[in-house]
């Protein structure tokens, strides 16, 4: 019956595998932006899915692999707009990945505050996966602005970072007249700029002023008006 299944519909065994796996990760991303974790129980994951409960188990083994799969999802999203070419100009390239991250955060809101506020609070799965994504973004930034993301300086200015963004995301999310994202992303980027600046003062900070000049191009388009 399942070749029978397969034959009409076109697909291979494994491409109907994948499909049904994307289902359930958009009928599940759905439900967990709407939702708290635990107010979503398997039946409502199937039923909005459209899929029986055991598929959910063969591609998930449970509730919590789903859920690791939709942060998952979105996390790559995210992630990609920080991959960049390694012959690219840096300042374009910053402020298109912070514009095209903010960007893709107000459409997805319901998963993207719960990347946020799980860091804060009771879901492991959310904080370690939000980490890592921080990690990769911090990884990159540093990368294009040519610091060594290992100094302890510079990791104490992504920490400085990760929680002012984090803090003014989970605002601009929430408020009811919310910024226009090219302005918020130039005051991020300033942000950024001050983070270093005050930096200066901490033994074993490195040197930052070509950092800091790549950031203020970045946020105001031209080296002459930084």
């Amino acid at each position: 019956m399942a070749d029978e299944a397969t034959r009409r519909s076109g697909m291979s065994r494994a491409e109907q595998k994948a499909a049904t796996r994307a289902r359930l990760v958009a009928a599940a991303g759905e439900l967990f932006a709407e939702r708290d974790y635990g107010d979503v129980t398997i039946a409502d994951l199937a039923a909005h899915a459209g899929v029986a409960h055991g598929l959910l188990f063969h591609h998930f083994s449970n509730k919590e692999g789903l859920y690791r799969a939709v942060l998952d999802a979105v996390v790559t999203e995210m992630d990609s707009a920080f991959t960049a070419p390694a012959d690219g100009d840096a300042p374009a390239i910053i402020r298109a990945a912070l514009t095209t991250h903010l960007s893709y955060l107000a459409t997805h809101r319901g998963v993207a505050l719960k990347l946020i506020v799980g860091r804060r609070h009771a879901d492991p799965t959310a904080a370690e996966v939000s980490d890592r994504s921080r990690g990769r973004a911090l990884s990159a930034l540093a990368a294009l602005v040519d610091v060594d993301a290992d100094n302890p300086v510079i990791q104490f200015v992504g920490a400085t970072l990760v929680a002012a963004f984090d803090e003014a995301t989970h605002f601009w999310l929430h408020t009811s007249d919310p910024f226009p994202v090219d302005a918020l992303v130039t005051s991020l980027l300033e942000l950024a700029v001050g983070a270093l600046q005050g930096a200066r003062s901490l033994d074993g900070c490195p040197d930052v002023d070509d950092a800091i000049a790549t950031l203020r191009v970045a946020a105001h388009g031209s080296r002459s008006d930084a």
